[in-house]
């Protein structure tokens, strides 16, 4: 399968010495957090990510042939106190998460355009604490779980509006229930 990825991003994959990095993006009520596989602040698409060294784990994207939705965990640990009350009070529940895959370039400064390897929605948060560090695992689903989900709608005037709020045709069924017409009774000349 072809990739869209930019010119400089390909070069680098080629070179003989390639600098990976994965970036994350979780999002919440209070904010997005933004984690890379790094040190210090990078930023990307007008958006500063913080570095989290060896300390933000992913498991393998599995990418398949037929169209099913892939889960992905991803694991932090040796977190601030201030990101752990994070997961312990905010809703997290079907929020948008996602990983791309960089490339660093031999000064160390980001590739344009790294590639978006999941989107999803975050499932399950675990926490950790042994008194020594804590660690928080995210279960997440991929989008493509939405395509299991049925759109459930009823042909009522409450449903209809929601559409089409000017719509009142939905408001005359309950009077055509008893009613009664009576076809061919008559004749036409």
């Amino acid at each position: 399968m072809a990739r869209d990825i930019s010119s400089g991003f390909e070069t680098e994959i080629d070179a003989s010495l390639m600098r990976p990095i994965i970036l994350t993006k979780a999002e919440f009520d209070s904010g997005d957090l933004r984690l890379w596989t790094g040190l210090g602040d990078l930023t990307y698409n007008s958006e500063i990510y913080t570095g989290s060294g060896n300390l933000l784990k992913m498991n393998s994207v599995k990418e398949t042939q037929n169209l099913s939705a892939n889960n992905v965990s991803f694991e932090v640990s040796g977190l601030p106190s201030g990101v752990i009350s994070i997961a312990l009070s905010e809703d997290y529940q079907d929020r948008p998460i996602a990983a791309y895959f960089g490339v660093l370039d031999e000064n160390f400064a980001l590739i344009a355009d790294p590639y978006q390897i999941f989107a999803g929605q975050m499932d399950v948060m675990g926490i950790k604490d042994d008194g020594v560090t804590s660690r928080i695992t995210v279960d997440t689903e991929s989008e493509l779980i939405l395509l299991n989900e049925t759109g459930e709608q009823r042909y009522t005037p409450e449903d209809q509006k929601s559409l089409y709020p000017n719509d009142e045709g939905f408001d005359f069924v309950p009077n055509v229930k008893d009613l009664e017409l009576s076809f061919g009774s008559g004749r036409l000349d």
